[in-house]
This record gives C-alpha cells, sequence and structure tokens, in this order.
C-alpha cells in the first residue's frame, strides 16, 4: 500500500512528544495530520512520547512504503492490546492484577472489593486458611465455655453478634496477612528484575499479544516497511549514508569543534532523539548518548529485548577490555570488566548509528515499579585511588528529569517550526479537549494552576513541580507556547487507565488528529520574527554581562595568564577573537541593538551555560 503523503517537496517540520500512557494512543493521528502537511526532520519525546516519536521517526522512513497508513491504524491496535502489553512475572503476577482491577473503568467499588478479596485469597491460600483458623479457634477458647451459656434472648444475641464480628476481624487479618506476604514477595522480587513489575520482555502464556517491547518491534520494523525476520531499524538508517559516514569521519578526530557537531547533524535525514533518567547518577541523558561511556551484559538484555536485537547489538559492538588504574600507593590495581552477575567481559555500547531505535523506546519508557529499569554499566571513577570499578546503573523513564523536552530541537534562529503535544487533564471552565493558543507571538500570564486541598494533592503539586517546574517556566515565553497544542484528557481516559473501552480509545485517536489540525494557519514568519527578537533581547543581556566582566578586571586577567597556561591551550588568535566579541558587544550597545530598544516580548530568556546532555 502506498503512502498518499510521498512529495519530496514538502516544507520540514520537527515534533516533540510529552509523555503519557495514552501517549501511543494520541500521538500517531496528530503526526499522520502533519505529514500531509510536512516532512518530518527531528523528532522527539519522553517516556510513552518516545514510543510515538519512534513510530513516527520509523513511518517517515517508510513514507514511500506506506509507514503513515499503517501509523494512523496504530491507536486501533494499541487500544486493542493495551492491557494485554502489560505482561508481568509469575512473581508479581497477583499485585499487577490487583492493581488492574482497581482501574477498570465500568467497575463499582463493591465489585473492586469483592475482587481484592479473591486475588489476595488466591495469591496465598495456604497462609490465608492457616491464620483465618488460627484466629477462629484463638477466639473460640477465649468466648465459648459451655457453663456460661446465654441464658437470655438479649445475651444470645449479643453473643451472635460478638461471634459474628470475631469472624469478620480474623478474616480481615487474614486478608491482611495475605496481603502482606504478597507485597514481600513482590519487594523481594523486584530488584531482581530491574525494579519493575513487568520487564516488557517476559512473555504470558496467556495473553494474547507479544509484551510491549516485542510487540513495539513489530510494529516498528512494520512501519519502516521491513518484517521481524529483517535487521532491526537503527539511527544509522533514519540518518541516511551521507550523515552517518560524516559523523564517523568526525568521531576519529581530536579537537572538534561543537559547531562541526551540528553540521554534520544536519545532514542527517531523520533524527531521532529520546530522553532518559540514569537514576544511579541521578542525572538525564540525552539518547542515542554522545558519549561511549557506557556498557551491557548481553545476558542482561535478554530479559528485554528480542533475540534479533540482542545479537545485532553483540554483532555491532566490541568486548570491553580489563583497566588498569593506579591505588593511593601508586601500584597498578586491574579494574574488571565483567558482569557481576554472569561473570562475563560486558560490551562497549555500539556507536549511535547502529543502535537499534527500539533501544530508544525502551530506555526512555521504564516506567517506574510498573516497567523494569534497563541496566547498563559504566566505571565509577568518583571512587578513592584503587576503589574504582565497574558498576551497574539504571535508566528508568525518561519523564522523571524532563517529561517534555520541547528545548531538544529549538534553535536561537529556526528555519522550521518545532511542534510539540502536551497531554493534560480537562479544564474546569472550557469545553474545548483540544487547544492551542490562537494569537501567536503573545507570552502565557502563568501555567495552568491546580486546586490543593489535601495532603495526597498537596504531595502531586510537590512531585510534579519537581518533575515540571522547566516545561511550566517556559511554557511562558512567546514563540514558544503558541506551538504546542494541548490534548485534554476527561476522568477514565489517559493515566494508567490500561483497560479503557474501545469507544474511549477511538475519541482519544482523533482528538490527535484534531489537535494536529490546530497547526494549520501556523504562521512560521511570524513565529521566526517572534523567536527571532527573543533571541536578540537574551543575546544582549549575555553580551551585556560579558562586557561588565571583562571591563572589571577580567580583560587584564586573560592577557597575563593566556601565555602562561598548561591546560586547555588556546588557539593562537584566541585573544583576538575575545577582544573582537567585547568589540563587537560594546557597538552593538552603541548602535541600541534591538534587543534594547523598540517592543521585546516578555519574559525575556537567559542564556546558561549548561551541560550537553
Amino acid at each position: 500500500m502506498s503512502d498518499p503523503h510521498t512529495s519530496q517537496q514538502l516544507p520540514e517540520c520537527d515534533v516533540i512528544m510529552k509523555g503519557g500512557i495514552s501517549s501511543g494512543i494520541v500521538y500517531p493521528r496528530a503526526v499522520v495530520h502533519l505529514s500531509g502537511r510536512y516532512r518530518f526532520r527531528r523528532l522527539g519525546g519522553t517516556s510513552a512520547g518516545a514510543i510515538a516519536a519512534v513510530a513516527a521517526a520509523a513511518a517517515e522512513y517508510g513514507r514511500s512504503g506506506g509507514g503513515f497508513t499503517k501509523l494512523d491504524g496504530l491507536p486501533d491496535k494499541l487500544g486493542k492490546a493495551m492491557a494485554d502489553l502489560f505482561q508481568p512475572t509469575l512473581p508479581t503476577k497477583a499485585v499487577f492484577r490487583l492493581g488492574l482491577d482497581w482501574l477498570q473503568p465500568k467497575w463499582g467499588l463493591p465489585t473492586k472489593l469483592l475482587s481484592t478479596v479473591r486475588r489476595l485469597v488466591a495469591a496465598a491460600p495456604v497462609l490465608f486458611t492457616a491464620v483465618l483458623v488460627v484466629f477462629l479457634l484463638l477466639g473460640s477458647l477465649l468466648v465459648w465455655s459451655p457453663a456460661e451459656l446465654p441464658d437470655s434472648i438479649l445475651r444470645w444475641v449479643a453473643f451472635v453478634v460478638g461471634a459474628a464480628a470475631w469472624v469478620l476481624i480474623s478474616f480481615v487479618i487474614a486478608l491482611g496477612a495475605a496481603g502482606a506476604w504478597m507485597l514481600l514477595r513482590t519487594l523481594k522480587t523486584l530488584p531482581k528484575q530491574g525494579f519493575g513489575i513487568c520487564d516488557g520482555h517476559t512473555r504470558d502464556k496467556g495473553a494474547a499479544v507479544p509484551p510491549l517491547t516485542d510487540w513495539m518491534h513489530e510494529q516498528f520494523q512494520d512501519l519502516a516497511g521491513r518484517t521481524t525476520d529483517e535487521a532491526p531499524l537503527t539511527f544509522g538508517n533514519l540518518w541516511g549514508e551521507e550523515a552517518v559516514k560524516a559523523f564517523q569521519e568526525l568521531r576519529g578526530k581530536d579537537g572538534v569543534l561543537p559547531r562541526q557537531w551540528r553540521e554534520v547533524a544536519a545532514l542527517r535525514r531523520i533524527d531521532l532523539e529520546v530522553m532518559t533518567t540514569n537514576v544511579t547518577l541521578g542525572r538525564p541523558y540525552l539518547f542515542p548518548f554522545r558519549e561511549r561511556i557506557f556498557y551491557f551484559c548481553a545476558e542482561d538484555l535478554k530479559s528485554y529485548f528480542p533475540k534479533a536485537v540482542v545479537d545485532h547489538l553483540v554483532d555491532t559492538s566490541e568486548e570491553a577490555e580489563d583497566q588498569t588504574r593506579d591505588d593511593e600507593n601508586g601500584r597498578p590495581v586491574v579494574i574488571a570488566m565483567k558482569c557481576p552477575r554472569h561473570n562475563l567481559q560486558v560490551r562497549s555500547l555500539p556507536e549511535p548509528q547502529d543502535l537499534p531505535v527500539l533501544m530508544a523506546a525502551r530506555i526512555s519508557l521504564s516506567f517506574p515499579i510498573l516497567l523494569s529499569a534497563l541496566p547498563l554499566f559504566c566505571v565509577d571513577w568518583a571512587r578513592g585511588p584503587g576503589k574504582q570499578g565497574l558498576i551497574q546503573t539504571w535508566f528508568s523513564d525518561g519523564g522523571i528529569s524532563s517529561n517534555f523536552p520541547m528545548h531538544l530541537f529549538d534553535s536561537p534562529l529556526p528555519s522550521r517550526p518545532t511542534f510539540g503535544f502536551n497531554l493534560g487533564p480537562a479544564h474546569p471552565d472550557y469545553p474545548d479537549l483540544v487547544w492551542a493558543p490562537r494569537e501567536q507571538g503573545r507570552s502565557g500570564s502563568l501555567p495552568r494552576s491546580q486546586e490543593i486541598a489535601s495532603v495526597p494533592n498537596f504531595l502531586r503539586a510537590v512531585l510534579g513541580s519537581m518533575q515540571n517546574w522547566g516545561d511550566n517556566t517556559r511554557i511562558t515565553m512567546p514563540g514558544f507556547r503558541d506551538r504546542v497544542a494541548i490534548i485534554r484528557q476527561k476522568d477514565g481516559e489517559g493515566g494508567l487507565n490500561l483497560a479503557m473501552p474501545p469507544e474511549v480509545i477511538k475519541a482519544l485517536a482523533d482528538r490527535g488528529a484534531e489537535a494536529a489540525a490546530l497547526f494549520d494557519d501556523f504562521d512560521l514568519d511570524l513565529h521566526k520574527w517572534v523567536r527571532y527578537r527573543v533571541s536578540m533581547a537574551a543575546t544582549d543581556e549575555l553580551l551585556a554581562t560579558l562586557c561588565t566582566g571583562y571591563d572589571c578586571g577580567f580583560g587584564d586577567y586573560l592577557a597575563a595568564y593566556r601565555p602562561n597556561t598548561t591546560r586547555f591551550k588556546p588557539a593562537a588568535k584566541d585573544g583576538e577573537a575575545t577582544a573582537a566579541v567585547i568589540a563587537t558587544a560594546r557597538l552593538l550597545a552603541e548602535k541600541k541593538h534591538p534587543g534594547t530598544g523598540g517592543t521585546v516580548p516578555r519574559p525575556v530568556p537567559d542564556l546558561r551555560v549548561t551541560p550537553r546532555l
């Protein structure tokens, strides 16, 4: 089947997709709608939004083979299979099923309570029965006495009520014991399987569909026009041969400047990046990684990925060599590069172009506790001399650190739009379930407020502020908020609702297309103008700060220190170049550079030095 959107003359755009369990249902048709007007150049996302980003990249790669026609049908497939895609391992099945019962949208409280009782009894029938019998016997021994039988109707009533109460108490205690056993068993199991109830690859024999990771592999391959028997779709396939060749040439050089990396990245036909969080190191990472500091154990990854993907990772990687470092006495100490669990030599993660895109979706999607974190290794150089060694690090959900990374593809002076799709709750005052600002260039007054009337609400607000403060701050920026479409979800939609009925799934899927339609009349010229004004204002602030520091003694310091430095040697004309920057800054200030005069969009952003992720 051919795709109706095959024109190579389409303008380009970038797309970022926020995380959320329902992302795979909502976003595909939004992407399909945009595909009729744009060719996707850069795609990114977080958590479940990463699934949609990878699917969109695969569909763009397979555009000529009907990729977007297939993507349009993905929500229906996902909706039918969603509840079965998360397949727990045997030790965690009981707690998973119990939690899933409470997410059933059509069940009332009595039904959920009865199901909970059934699940607890079934999880530990022997323990439940033993505790119940012991407490019933204990009650009988304490209360029953043939010599003191009730001698009146009132006392008989009191006796029966007391006995019934004790039976109920015994029953509740027995349920508590079964629940405690279930919880302890789960807590003991979680560390052994990546701190997740489901690992995404272990298959439940009773499930009608493959587990989540295997299912994603099938869908990505199909969207790209490949079968599961063929080599997995990689980042290099998306980039194209020219970009891969340029990347490899630059990778082998020393002293590469940041602008050279940008020039090489600009050659990529389709650029895909997702956010993940290394909870061991406590920081976010972009995937594919920019540095090759991580290693993997093939035996570990067999629990996470289909065999074809693990085989590909092994075939495109090399065994890591043991390393040597000196201890505190200067004696050499060997750092063994072996997986502590399997005692096998770990392997360097393949070059970015050789990484399967499936790995991007999985490493970003690891929803805490529900889906296992992904284990990779690195050397802990932060330890003292002689104590450095290989450690296992856990990559969990990208949304922990950045749930809506609109900054991924932003440029101060953009040549194409970067659209964002955001998920949110229904608005209390407006009925529209899709929304985007109609007047471009305006700033937002305040982010969406939330009512805080209880301790749980307060704690959720604290967690949300920790996770989303960056996104909530940027949403007020002109040139930012007007390219973000919000897809609102009613009660019972999205979140952890894995058992949504077909009509809800269809409504969510169609809502994605409605959200994308809000950008049909997007004014790119106005957008570029607003971004220019904002960027120049921020640049003026940075240049003014440089001038102040330079004139207050830093210029004299550079003149004295530069010729004698022994580290990070400057280029031959470093001094002249710095002086030219300062002179330019002064000249711009004298000429009242546009950032300091006229009408400037507010608020003005800061330009800060931050490490690359």
